[in-house]
C-alpha cells in the first residue's frame, strides 16, 4: 500500500512511512542514567558495552575485548569475574580460548561448563535449550502490514511471565504520520531480538547470559549480578531490571504467584531473592516452547501478526517468511543477525 493516502485501506498502516531504526533509538535510556542507579563504574560499563557493540559488528575480536578490559574487569568485579570465563560470541561454545584466557585473570572453560550449573542443580530449563525436538532455532516474525497495536501481546506477557512494575518484555513502538484527517499509524512490537551475535552476552563479566542452542539468549539469574552492562549493550532496549516492586496494591498476593521462566520454579518474591536485583528480558517463552506450545504473544495476537518457528526448517512457515522480499531486521548495520524478523 504506497500509493496516495485515499488509495489506501482503512486502518492499514503505511510502514514505509516510518524509520523501526529510529524508533529503537527513540526509546533508548541513557546509558549514563541507567548506570548511574547501580554500585558499579559507570565509565567502565559504558566502554565495554559500546566496544561489545564493536565485536558484533566485527570491528573487535573477543580475545582483544577481554585484554583490553581484563584488569579492570576484575578489579570491578573481583571473585564474580575471576571465578568464570569471559565471554566470546565469536566462539562456538561462547568464550575466548583456552590460551587467551589463561594469560587473563578469569577462569578457564566453555560455556557448556557454565550452563551446566543450572541443570545440575535441577534449577531449570536443559543447559543447550534444545527445545521441542532438540534441533530448532526458534524465530519470530513479526507482520507489520497486521500489528493493530492493541498491545494483547504485551499484556499476555506480562500474565504468563508474572513481570513487576517496570518490567515490560513486549512493548509496541507507535509513531503516527501526517495531519488530521490524513493520518497512519505504525506499530512496531519489540521482543527481545534473541541475536546470534548478542553484545548483552560479550559484555557481561560474570557469564550469566549466553546463548541457548535453539537460539534463545538466556539469563542465568543466579549468576546475575545486576551490573546493567548488558541494558546498555542491547542495541534494542530490551532488557529490564527487576528492582523488587510487586502489584499487590493492585493484585491481592500478587507476588506469591510463581513466575515460570526457563521452567524455572523459584516460589513467591522474597527480598532480595532472584530474580530482583537481576536483569530481565523476553525468553520466547522457553517454558511454553518446552512444552511444544507457542508464546503468550503469539498465542494472543489478535491480528495474527506474529508468527513463531524454526528458523533452521527451510520449509517451515516463518523461514520462508523470513526469506521474502519484504522481510528485515532491526538495526541490521549493528551486526547482531536478531531472530527476529518484520515484514513491511
Amino acid at each position: 500500500m504506497s500509493g496516495a493516502s485515499d488509495d489506501r485501506l482503512p486502518g492499514v498502516p503505511d510502514v514505509g512511512a516510518a524509520d523501526p531504526d529510529a524508533m529503537v533509538d527513540a526509546e533508548a535510556a541513557d546509558p549514563g542514567d541507567e548506570l548511574s542507579k547501580t554500585d558499579h563504574d559507570t565509565d567502565l560499563g559504558i566502554a565495554m558495552a559500546e566496544d561489545a557493540k564493536r565485536v558484533s559488528r566485527g570491528e573487535l575480536s573477543a580475545e582483544e575485548y577481554w585484554e583490553r578490559y581484563d584488569e579492570a574487569a576484575e578489579r570491578e568485579f573481583g571473585d564474580a569475574y575471576r571465578e568464570t570465563p569471559n565471554p566470546s560470541i565469536e566462539s562456538g561454545d561462547q568464550t575466548i580460548a583456552d590460551e587467551t584466557a589463561d594469560s587473563l585473570g578469569c577462569s578457564v572453560g566453555s560455556m557448556d561448563s557454565v550452563a551446566c550449573e543450572l541443570s545440575a542443580d535441577g534449577d531449570g530449563a536443559d543447559a543447550t535449550g534444545d527445545g521441542a525436538d532438540g534441533d530448532e532455532r526458534w524465530g519470530m516474525v513479526i507482520d507489520l502490514q497486521k500489528c493493530v497495536g492493541c498491545d494483547s501481546c504485551t499484556v499476555a506477557c506480562k500474565a504468563e511471565n508474572r513481570t513487576p512494575p517496570g518490567v515490560s518484555y513486549n512493548v509496541v513502538m507507535e509513531e503516527e504520520h501526517g495531519e488530521f484527517p490524513e493520518v497512519t499509524r505504525t506499530n512496531v512490537p519489540r521482543p527481545c531480538m534473541q541475536c546470534e551475535n548478542p553484545p548483552c552476552v560479550q559484555v557481561c563479566p560474570v557469564s550469566a547470559t549466553y546463548k541457548m542452542d535453539n537460539g534463545v539468549v538466556n539469563v542465568d539469574y543466579d549468576r546475575c549480578i545486576g551490573c546493567r552492562y548488558c541494558m546498555i549493550a542491547c542495541p534494542y532496549g530490551a532488557r529490564y531490571f527487576d528492582f523488587g516492586e510487586n502489584y499487590d496494591d493492585e493484585v491481592d498476593e500478587a507476588g506469591e504467584v510463581t513466575s515460570p521462566e526457563y521452567g524455572v520454579d523459584r516460589g513467591k518474591r522474597e527480598g532480595d531473592e532472584s530474580p530482583v536485583g537481576n536483569v530481565r528480558k523476553c525468553s520466547f517463552c522457553t517454558h511454553r516452547l518446552e512444552r511444544g506450545e507457542e508464546p503468550a504473544c503469539v498465542e494472543t495476537c489478535v491480528g495474527d501478526a506474529r508468527n513463531m518457528g524454526d528458523l533452521d526448517d527451510p520449509d517451515s512457515e516463518v523461514a520462508e517468511m523470513a526469506d521474502s522480499s519484504r522481510a528485515f531486521q532491526l538495526k541490521e548495520s549493528e551486526g547482531t543477525d536478531p531472530n527476529v524478523y518484520y515484514l513491511k
